[in-house]
């Protein structure tokens, strides 16, 4: 859902896994000076045991990329241009999204490690707020006009600590209220 006559508004997307809650999704919506429209977040998803065994090591790509993304777009108010995340199994997210999907290479290597363009399928190196993404190559053109169109959007990523930190204020409250 993207709507050319709307000021841009960029989605940043982050899953944060527990031990102790399970798998928790967070959707942040910020607007061209990095101001919050929206904020959306699951309730943490457990996997059974019986899809821990069928999915196998899929199954983390298989909450992050569909699971929770599929909940946190369904419910997000906002037209999104472009969604930023964190998580290379995120980049599935672009079968679900009516915008470019990106990568945040350094926000990806500081919780997985060196992130190479040839480790994800058909992306490609762009540059957003100064930072480098990894996009789908038929997003590209996009992006760029993105970069082009908020030339002063703050550090991009910044809001996938605020993501973390909204999620594990949630699991507080939550706690609290058990």
């Amino acid at each position: 859902m993207t709507h050319t006559s709307l000021p841009p508004a960029l989605g940043f997307y982050g899953v944060v896994h527990s031990e102790a809650t399970g798998w928790t999704g967070g959707l942040l919506v910020l607007n061209e000076t990095g101001r919050p429209l929206e904020f959306r977040c699951t309730l943490p998803v457990r996997p059974t045991k019986t899809h821990e065994i069928l999915f196998g090591p899929t199954i983390r790509d298989h909450l992050i990329g569909e699971v929770i993304a599929s909940v946190l777009l369904k419910s997000c108010r906002c037209p999104l241009s472009m969604i930023l995340c964190r998580q290379a199994e995120a980049m599935a997210l672009d079968t679900l999204a009516d915008c470019p999907v990106a990568l945040v290479r350094q926000a990806a290597q500081d919780d997985e490690g060196p992130i190479a363009p040839d480790m994800i399928a058909g992306a490609a190196e762009a540059r957003f707020a100064g930072s480098d993404l990894l996009v789908a190559m038929e997003h590209l053109p996009r992006v760029e006009s993105l970069n082009e169109a908020l030339p002063s959007f703050p550090d991009v990523e910044e809001p996938f600590d605020r993501i973390h930190e909204a999620i594990r204020e949630a699991h507080s409250q939550l706690a609290r209220a058990a």
